[in-house]
């Protein structure tokens, strides 16, 4: 395979060359397969164009982008992975640090690991074996942990310890799917995007840790609002995949079930039965000596089934729309659908009567009291929903 190192690069005039002979060391290890290294320039004032020039003389699978302007990290990488892929015709790219804050000698890893199958190979330094500067000050080491600590909160699931780790290798068919999604950014949000777009996509993730360690010559480029940027893309993401995925929707379908079943409980059924004599029913009553509101039962079941009707179809149409039903299956499907989910419908009945039983019964505490119901009872309804109504042909 070709293996394509990827370097942006920024008045690193006095780190490149080093940076360079690390690498160039690191490929010594690495058999069968094609190593280069190629360098994006944000034409840098310092000349580091002209550093890699002369190095380009002595080493064939050095190669060199200058760009015309610094445009940011994000626009760097993008065009210098379109550059390997499609003019070096790389089968994978790593991205690595300028000023050696990666460690060059974790290189055949990165390398082995995608040689083994893996799609996406991500450096961790919060992994046993990895860490970071002792000598960073307590802002900069809280940043990056609570920063990386939200993210994989977010995205337990996955199993990446580091979603902020600029150390990092994938596959041309994962760069494919993800080269637009990750172009429109920069900075900071740039490389947590190139993090998580993989594992969004369900491609297999592999670990390297490594310790990561400040440079030793120029300035750091890293700016504070990068990580405030970072965590905005992260939580955007995080709520769109969870309204793309089958709970999500079916959250949404509750939603609309529930919006309707308190809209026709305070517009239609309280004042209906609990004001008025239509039906002839107590106030209050006991039931195996407790206290019970009829009329409250009566116009929450039956605001309930306006929910549960509105809510069905909407999981029909929308969150199992690939298994839909139609015809006569939705007519029974219905009924179906009342059967298994008599469970939540009890669970809002039960909570509602034993609320006002403690708090005693009002319009606005009836409101809190179905609102508690409906949240509890949208479990049950997901499980059954996967598992009988809808469940895989």
């Amino acid at each position: 395979m070709k293996f394509v190192v990827v370097i942006p690069t920024y008045n690193e005039k006095e780190n490149i060359k080093r940076t360079i002979n690390a690498l160039q060391s690191s490929f010594k290890s690495i058999l069968g397969h094609e190593m280069h290294i190629l360098v994006t320039d944000a034409n840098s004032p310092d000349k580091t164009a002209d550093e890699v020039r002369d190095l380009i003389k002595q080493d064939s699978n050095i190669h060199l982008i200058v760009e015309k302007e610094k445009r940011g990290l994000g626009v760097a990488y993008s065009g210098a992975m379109n550059y390997a892929f499609d003019v070096i015709k790389a089968d994978s790219v790593i991205t690595f640090d300028a000023d050696l804050s990666h460690d060059a000698k974790k290189i055949p890893e990165f390398v082995k690991a995608i040689e083994d199958g893996a799609d996406f190979v991500c450096g961790t330094r919060y992994k046993k074996g990895g860490g970071i500067p002792p000598e960073w000050g307590i802002h900069r080491k809280l940043l990056s942990r609570i920063g990386n600590l939200y993210a994989k909160v977010l995205y337990l699931e996955s199993g990446v310890t580091d979603f902020t780790s600029g150390y990092k290798g994938f596959t041309k068919k994962v760069y494919q799917k993800i080269r637009d999604k990750i172009s429109v950014h920069g900075g900071y949000t740039f490389a947590i995007s190139t993090n998580i777009e993989p594992i969004r996509e369900g491609f297999s993730v592999s670990e390297i840790p490594y310790h990561f360690v400040d440079r030793v010559k120029g300035k750091s480029k890293m700016k504070s609002e990068y990580f405030f940027n970072a965590f905005l893309f992260v939580t955007k993401i995080r709520i769109l995949d969870f309204f793309a995925s089958r709970f999500g929707k079916v959250f949404v379908a509750g939603g609309v079930g529930a919006v309707l079943q308190l809209v026709t409980y305070g517009v239609v059924f309280h004042p209906v039965i609990e004001f008025s004599n239509v039906f002839n029913l107590a106030f209050d009553s006991f039931l195996f000596g407790v206290k019970i509101h009829p009329r409250f039962l009566l116009s929450q079941f039956l605001a309930i089934e306006v929910g549960v009707a509105s809510s069905y179809l909407a999981n029909n149409y929308w969150a199992f729309s690939d298994k839909k039903r139609s015809g006569f299956k939705l007519f029974t499907g219905f009924f179906k659908n009342n059967t298994i989910i008599a469970g939540a419908i009890l669970i809002q009945l039960v909570i509602g009567q034993s609320l006002a039983f403690l708090f005693g019964s009002g319009i606005l505490r009836n409101y809190v009291y179905q609102v508690v119901g409906i949240l509890v009872g949208l479990f049950w309804n997901f499980h059954f929903y996967k598992k009988v109504i809808w469940k895989s042909k």
